[in-house]
């Protein structure tokens, strides 16, 4: 009789939009005045309402969070069988819909509070694939060692281009290939018995600053 391990895992997505000009600071780049000998001084207002981040001109801060537009799965499986102790998943996708180029970092793995023990030689890795151009910055991040979690992850895994599949605010746009990866779960496992497993997986999104 074939037995399996399941796992479900959850990672969060920052959306929205906010109303401000280019630089970190809510000002256009270069935009100052001196009044010397002078009295009053008129300052000009730009404002947004409504601002889409899928749009590379929209007037929202460099690296604010309202910059981040991700798509990423709600919930993931992987498994194995008691007759082969390797360690299954489907491939998952992460997709930019940005205008800005996004860092993405595994930062989390939390196991559920009614998880069983683990087998002693028990190994979950998550495994990250970019695209030609592309490259993952950390191809293999290990979740699970010999029965024991992680002590902290903080592993970087990819930058996606933005939409236009750029990287830099130079680059040329494109149709876009850059601006997505894909994960899967590996590993190994015995057990003689089933197991019903839980994770949680914290992805964070950092946006990359256009100067």
């Amino acid at each position: 009789m074939k037995k399996l391990l399941a796992i479900l895992l959850t990672a969060g997505v920052a959306l929205g939009a906010a109303p401000f000009a280019l630089a970190a600071d809510g000002t256009e780049a270069g935009s100052q005045q001196t009044i010397n000998g002078e009295s009053s001084a008129d300052i000009q207002i730009n404002g947004t309402l409504g601002a889409d981040n899928t749009d590379p001109e929209a007037k929202i801060p460099e690296g604010d969070v309202n910059w981040v537009n991700v798509t990423v799965p709600t919930s993931t499986i992987f498994y194995n069988t008691a007759d082969a102790q390797d360690i299954k998943a489907p491939t998952y996708n992460i997709v930019n819909n940005s205008g800005r180029p996004v860092n993405v970092t595994a930062n989390g793995f939390t196991a559920g509070s009614s998880n069983p023990t683990l087998p002693s030689d028990f190994n979950l890795n998550l495994a990250v694939t970019g695209t030609q151009g592309n490259a993952a910055t950390t191809a293999t991040t290990s979740l699970v060692t010999n029965g024991a979690l992680a002590a902290s992850v903080n592993s970087p895994l990819i930058t996606l281009a933005n939409k236009d599949n750029q990287i830099q605010a130079g680059d040329s746009t494109a149709a876009p290939v850059n601006n997505k990866a894909t994960f899967t779960y590996t590993g190994s496992a015995t057990t003689d018995s089933q197991l019903q497993l839980n994770y949680t997986l914290n992805l964070k999104f950092d946006a990359v600053q256009w100067n």
